[in-house]
């Protein structure tokens, strides 16, 4: 049977799920209904306005158009006089008065910056007598202007040159730097043909367009009657076009118009005079801001009534489900061993149940405790075993030198090894309290094992000891040197025959926030086929009569102790030697 809580959750629960589909239809309704009626009559007047802003901007470059001709024709006679007199004669002076004619003329109209005339014979001559040769290269680099040279032409507006002055007024004026485009246009003056040019700055009237331009557009463009871009705010629409006239369509036919390109519209507008085209484009989306802007605000309102049920109504449910969230949050962030509890008070169902959850953790982490105590146990006893697995290996090998010896009657030299096998049976027993013992330990019996081992080889293996004193206090793994050392003894000089003679050395040192362990020997060595074997506990290994046992159990151990952070690594030269070198964190505890 539900619960009056679960009872009024559920009716809750499908009163707000038929609320919100009963509001988002009506959210949708209204969106269909400002799409299908709004849309249209907003793109109807975006057209218009895009219409009026290109005419305007079209207005404008045709005044510039009309004051450049009109500028171009006031020249006197007195002028095509003085110019006649210097092709009869030309002498600096005329020259000069030329020049100084020019820059009169040119200063006294805004925006003239300079004004240059070719002489049919090829001289140039410019206002601005020291930039001769920049205004010539611009000019003789172009092809309309060359053919305007040949009277192919009758005059010729250039593309808009940004910050193109630089080259011709740096000199004169220093660093200037404004947007410029040359007017050049031919006169007969008797038979004789001139062309005379005016470079007419740019700045303030494209300063004043792209702005106009920016508020209802997102680029435009100025095509010459060549059908050449000579003006653009960006490189996007130039390659549509050109894709289009390659494709040979035309797009812009009549006087104006505007079609569609990509994702939005092209208006543009002819100047007849000079057959300009101002190309201007608008994306849809930019042409339905007013209707984004519309949408956006509905979408708003919608979403306003979520945020104020969750500032009003929320905190009134989340005080009354606020038990039930605590022991629900309990519960999925419960882990096994982790001492969580529920306190609920709240004198109902929820209560009782938080109780009940409370005794199930700790019901389940006297379970974990009981288990973790014997994977402890199980750990050290695996540990032991592992630290105690050579001994038998050992202490045959002992045995058997203490044997020989008494065939020999070497009564004192049996005692001695006899000696020294007690002592280091009686510290592996120490194992039993800890798994750890200090470099000096080891060192010591290590020494027991070398006196061993040197009558077992005859006093023909020399063991060298190279020590940090400021390691002798710090602890090692127990038990780790003597297997290394018995591994030399055994496996580098054990085959070899007569006369024997060998060295050991043995090295502990600190580097950075490690210990090193080296065991080096010059014994017979071993392949590199081999040392693999060695390291991945291969089978091969237990083929040989000689497997590397004590290796092995030294990598198990270090891994029992340190994990990831104890290395082992073997290096050998067949016929040279053997080093086992062990990298053991400094100030790591054991895992």
């Amino acid at each position: 049977m539900n619960t009056p809580h679960s009872f009024s959750s559920r009716i809750a629960e499908r009163i707000s799920r038929k609320l919100i589909r009963i509001y988002t239809m009506i959210y949708l309704l209204l969106l269909l209904f400002l799409l299908l009626i709004l849309t249209p009559l907003l793109y109807h007047e975006s057209v218009r306005k895009s219409t009026q802003l290109q005419s305007v901007l079209t207005a404008d470059y045709e005044l510039l158009q009309t004051q450049l001709a009109e500028g171009m024709n006031s020249f006197s006679g007195t002028f095509w006089e003085l110019v006649s007199a210097y092709e009869k004669k030309k002498t600096d002076a005329l020259r000069s008065r030329i020049v100084q004619e020019l820059s009169s003329y040119a200063a006294s109209h805004q925006n003239f910056a300079a004004i240059g005339l070719h002489l049919p014979d090829g001289e140039y001559i410019s206002s601005i007598y020291y930039t001769n040769l920049p205004q010539q290269e611009i000019l003789l680099d172009n092809m309309h202007y060359q053919n305007l040279l040949s009277s192919y032409s009758n005059s010729y507006y250039s593309p808009f040159y940004p910050d193109g002055l630089t080259t011709l007024r740096s000199e004169v004026y220093g660093t200037t730097q404004d947007d410029f485009l040359y007017f050049s246009k031919n006169y007969l003056n008797g038979t004789r043909s001139y062309t005379l040019t005016v470079f007419y700055t740019l700045s303030s009237t494209l300063k004043k367009n792209d702005a106009l331009a920016a508020s209802s557009f997102d680029s435009y463009y100025i095509i010459d009657k060549y059908r050449e871009l000579i003006y653009a705010t960006d490189d996007m629409l130039p390659g549509e076009i050109s894709r289009l006239m390659h494709e040979g369509t035309d797009p812009f036919t009549g006087t104006g118009g505007n079609f569609r390109l990509g994702g939005g519209r092209c208006f543009y507008l002819r100047i007849p005079s000079t057959g300009w085209t101002v190309v201007s484009y608008v994306s849809y989306f930019h042409m339905l801001d007013d209707l984004f802007l519309t949408l956006s605000i509905v979408t708003a309102l919608y979403l306003l009534s979520p945020v104020l049920y969750t500032l009003f109504l929320i905190p009134v449910v989340r005080r009354q489900l606020s038990p039930l969230k605590t022991l629900s949050d309990a519960m999925s962030s419960f882990q096994a061993g982790e001492d969580i509890r529920a306190e609920i008070h709240t004198q109902d169902e929820i209560e009782d149940l938080s109780s009940t959850f409370n005794r199930m953790v700790l019901a389940i982490n006297r379970q974990v405790q009981d288990i973790q105590a014997k994977e402890r146990e199980n750990a050290v006893v695996s540990y032991k075993l592992l630290a105690t697995q050579i001994d038998p290996h050992f202490i045959y090998n002992t045995m058997n030198i203490i044997n020989i010896m008494a065939h020999q009657g070497k009564t004192d030299e049996i005692v001695e090894v006899n000696t020294a096998l007690t002592r280091i049976l009686r510290e592996r027993l120490n194992s039993k309290l800890s798994i750890l013992d200090t470099v000096r330990n080891e060192y010591e019996t290590m020494l027991q094992f070398a006196t061993i081992m040197d009558y077992r080889y005859g006093h023909q293996i020399w063991v060298h000891y190279d020590i940090s004193e400021s390691l002798m206090d710090h602890q090692i793994p127990k038990n780790l040197l003597q297997p290394l050392v018995e591994n030399s003894f055994y496996h580098g000089f054990g085959h070899l025959e007569a006369p024997l003679s060998g060295h050991i050395d043995i090295m502990i040192y600190p580097a950075e926030d490690e210990i090193v362990i080296e065991v080096s020997d010059d014994g017979h060595g071993m392949s590199q086929k081999r040392i693999e074997d060695i390291l991945n506990q291969s089978y091969e290994i237990y083929k040989d009569k000689k497997p590397h046992i004590g290796l092995h159990n030294i990598r198990q151990r270090l891994q029992y102790i340190y994990g990831e952070k104890g290395q082992m690594e073997i290096h050998s030269t067949e016929g040279i030697g053997t080093t086992v070198i062990l990298t053991l964190p400094a100030s790591q505890k054991p895992v």
